[in-house]
């Protein structure tokens, strides 16, 4: 073996981020992972643009008429890119240079990100990303399989913000569900460190969510409650509670569902023919089942003919909460110290904290989150109904009671949608 020569191993950049991307497979995966990028880096807004290419089709309507415009937009404009602006710290020379390299990830252990990968999901929408912040740009660009970057200076064009621009690869994708995008982006501010998301189509803001914190007060802890857990690596050291106020102002676009076909007649649900008892009693099922459906077509007809007279109505909601947080020291041995860095490539946290968001019967009183269907399902995710774990955002584990459950020291699984319990460190 001596004798033998030394030879690189070699990676095909391209079929790498490919299937890193395989393992992102929820929704509005990029925008968690730039969003998430914006409250590591302490920025308190986040604006989101997506601006559009007009069909070479259907020509443009003529006139004043924003709703009309509007309306043109979401039914034949293609998406040509997206545009994630957030106010937070400016990149340094090591965060550009840590962008370029994959799975080196963040080594500061008060950050969530940990695995390096998370910014690479602008792959899966984008093949030449770029991004600027402060007086640099970073540029993305592919020869063959293999994956380049530029680095750019802006000399007096300083950008204040740091924005990452992402050219759409398939430049034929109708404009996304807006509803659906903006349910993610409020409950992106459940727990996330934000206060405000933007979100505009072309020259429109269509959506606004902002949080609001009360000033926090010290909660004493209960009697019989220990403070240090049994094996003595956690420790509370204080806990406080705050009242906290999401809310959302948007137009009534983001309610309007262009391509939605309502036929009230269809049965949609059908028997076969059958001349047994059980074929009788399913068909009287079946026609009330079908009735039912009918029934919610006809009306979700009509509310979309109502609302597609007027796009640019404006509508808003508040939602009340509160949240009891945990400050929590931890102390750990060498050994597992240095198997838990192995693992993910940064040292265990000092001090982190953990933290229980309910809703109390007087706040879902005072919040006007259930006057339509909409404003029911923009706060879905937040409302603790069925309460989740949240490791930055939603994971798929739920809590098992009407709370939520921030731990943002938790270590998720690549695509971070459940906790990683493979490794028996984390």
């Amino acid at each position: 073996m001596d004798s033998g020569n030394d030879e690189a191993v070699t990676v095909n950049t391209r079929a790498l981020i490919d299937k890193v991307l395989a393992r992102y497979p929820g929704e509005w995966t990029t925008l968690r992972e730039l969003i998430q990028n914006a409250a590591d880096a302490s920025a308190s807004k986040v604006i989101i643009k997506i601006e559009t290419a007009p069909s070479a089709k259907v020509p443009v309507p003529q006139g004043d008429n924003a709703s009309m415009r509007l309306k043109h937009v979401l039914s034949h404009h293609t998406v040509n890119r997206w545009i994630v602006e957030n106010d937070g710290e400016i990149f340094g020379p090591q965060d550009l240079a840590r962008l370029k390299k994959i799975a080196e990830g963040n080594p500061d252990e008060t950050k969530i990100g940990a695995f390096g990968v998370g910014f690479y999901s602008v792959f899966d929408a984008s093949e030449e990303p770029f991004v600027l912040s402060g007086s640099e740009a970073l540029e993305f660009y592919w020869k063959g399989d293999t994956l380049y970057t530029k680095r750019l200076q802006l000399g007096p064009d300083r950008h204040t913000n740091t924005t990452f621009v992402l050219p759409m690869r398939d430049t034929t994708s109708s404009v996304p569900q807006l509803l659906s995008l903006c349910q993610f982006l409020t409950s992106s501010l459940t727990f996330v460190g934000l206060a405000t998301v933007e979100l505009w189509l072309d020259e429109w803001k269509v959506f606004h969510v902002e949080k609001v914190a009360a000033p926090s007060s010290n909660v004493d802890m209960p009697r019989g409650v220990g403070k240090t857990s049994e094996n003595g690596l956690m420790r509370i050291s204080a806990m406080t509670r705050e009242a906290i106020q999401i809310e959302a102002h948007w137009i009534k676009a983001i309610e309007w569902k262009p391509s939605r076909q309502v036929d009230p007649r269809v049965d949609l649900v059908s028997e076969p023919p059958g001349k047994s008892l059980r074929s009788f009693f399913s068909k009287l099922a079946s026609g009330s089942t079908s009735q039912v459906a009918e029934r919610a077509a006809l009306e979700e007809k009509a509310k979309q003919k109502e609302i597609a007279e007027d796009l640019m109505g404006e509508s808003r909601a508040t939602a009340f909460l509160h949240v009891i947080k945990a400050e929590v020291k931890t102390k750990v041995n060498q050994a597992f110290s240095a198997e838990l860095e192995r693992a993910t490539k940064k040292p265990p946290p000092k001090a982190t904290s953990i933290s229980l968001l309910t809703v109390s019967y007087n706040e879902q009183e005072a919040s006007d989150i259930s006057s339509n269907p909409a404003t029911a399902s923009l706060f879905d995710l937040v409302i603790p109904s069925l309460g989740r774990i949240f490791i930055g955002f939603s994971t798929k584990q739920t809590t098992g009671l009407s709370a939520h459950v921030s731990a943002p020291s938790i270590i998720p699984t690549v695509e971070r949608e459940s906790i990683d319990l493979n490794s028996h460190s984390i």
